[in-house]
C-alpha cells in the first residue's frame, strides 16, 4: 500500500449551518445548526484520504492550544500518522467560521499557525520515505509558500509524485506557480482558481492552458462535476444530483478520491476523477468537511445508487 504525506495548514472549522441570510450589519440573526469539526484543505484531503483505506501522514504546525489538541486527537482517532506535525505556543492554532446559507459558504479565518508554518522538518530525504506528497493551501501559507518549489524538487529527486490544490489567492497574483506547474504530477484547481490563473475566458479554456503548464490539471467544477484535458482535448465528467447538507471540504474530498484511485486502486485519470467526484457529491451530504467518513465502499455503492437514477 502506498504511503502519503500530506503537507499544508491545521486549523479547527466551526460550522454555522442553516442561516436564513449573511449576517447584516449591527444586527444578530440566528443559525440552524452548529458544529466545531476538522478544518484545512490539507487535514480535510488527508483525513478523506485515510477512510477510503489509505496511508496518510500529516505535515504542518499546530499550536500548544486546545484547538491544536484537538485537530491532534482527531488525526490519532482517525489513523492519520502526526510525527511530523511542529507545535508552537508562539501563535493560536488556526480557526475557520463557515457561514452556510443554503447552497452557499462564506468563510472567516484566523490564520495563527497557518501562515508560521515553514516545513522544517521536510526535506528529498524525509520524502524518500513516501510515494506521494500533496500539499493544499498555499495561498494562507506565507512562510512555506517560497520553499514549495524546492521541496517539489526534492520529492522528484526522491522519486516521488506530487499534487497541490491551491485554494485562493486573494491577490489573484499567484506568485511561484508557474514555477511549481511544470513540478507536479496532478494539479487541483477550482474553475475560479483556473481562470485566475490562465486569464482564461471560462473553465474549458482554463483547462486547456493549464494542459500546456502542468502535466494534469483536474478543475474541479461545483456541481458541474470536474474536467481533465487529455490527448489535446477536454473530457467533462459530471457530477451527481444529492440533496446538500454542506459544500464545506468537497473538493478536499475530491482530491483524496482522485488520489486513492489512481495510487491505490490504479484507474486511469478518468475513471479516477469520477471516483473522487462521487467522494465530493457524497461529502455534501453531510455537516463539515469530514462528516461523511466515506470508505472505498461507500463510494463504490453511492456511485451504483446513482448510476441508477
Amino acid at each position: 500500500m502506498k504511503k502519503v504525506l500530506f503537507v499544508g495548514d491545521i486549523n479547527v472549522d466551526v460550522i454555522m449551518g442553516g442561516l436564513p441570510s449573511q449576517p447584516v450589519p449591527n444586527k444578530e440573526i440566528t443559525c440552524g445548526s452548529h458544529d466545531v469539526t476538522v478544518g484545512s484543505s490539507a487535514l480535510i484531503c488527508a483525513s478523506a484520504y485515510r477512510f477510503l483505506g489509505g496511508r496518510t501522514w500529516f505535515a504542518g504546525l499546530a499550536g500548544k492550544d486546545a484547538n491544536g489538541r484537538l485537530m491532534l486527537d482527531r488525526m490519532r482517532q482517525f489513523g492519520i500518522d502526526a510525527s511530523l506535525v511542529e507545535l508552537t505556543d508562539k501563535v493560536a492554532t488556526g480557526v475557520t467560521v463557515n457561514l452556510i446559507v443554503g447552497h452557499s459558504r462564506s468563510q472567516i479565518t484566523c490564520p495563527g499557525t497557518i501562515t508560521e508554518y515553514a516545513g522544517r522538518k521536510l526535506n528529498g530525504r524525509i520524502f524518500s520515505r513516501f510515494d506521494h506528497v500533496h500539499f493544499a493551501g498555499p495561498y494562507q501559507q506565507t512562510a512555506l509558500r517560497p520553499k514549495i518549489a524546492g521541496l517539489l524538487r526534492a520529492a522528484a529527486g526522491a522519486g516521488v509524485t506530487t499534487s497541490l490544490d491551491p485554494q485562493w489567492d486573494v491577490t489573484e497574483k499567484w506568485k511561484f506557480m508557474k514555477e511549481w506547474l511544470p513540478l507536479l504530477t496532478w494539479f487541483f484547481p477550482n474553475a475560479d482558481e483556473a481562470i485566475s490563473i490562465t486569464g482564461g475566458r471560462n473553465a474549458r479554456q482554463a483547462c486547456m492552458r493549464l494542459a500546456k503548464m502542468t502535466a494534469c490539471p483536474i478543475v474541479k467544477m461545483g456541481k458541474d462535476g470536474a474536467m481533465v484535458c487529455r490527448n489535446g482535448r477536454i473530457v467533462s465528467i459530471p457530477s451527481y444530483n444529492v440533496k446538500i447538507r454542506d459544500t464545506t471540504g468537497a473538493g478536499d474530498n475530491l482530491d483524496a478520491g482522485v488520489l486513492y484511485a489512481i495510487l491505490e486502486k490504479r484507474m486511469d485519470v478518468i475513471e479516477a476523477v469520477r471516483f473522487g467526484i462521487a467522494a465530493g457529491a457524497r461529502s455534501c451530504q453531510f455537516a463539515g468537511g469530514v462528516g461523511a467518513r466515506s470508505t472505498c465502499k461507500d463510494i463504490i455503492r453511492f456511485m451504483k445508487e446513482h448510476a441508477k437514477k
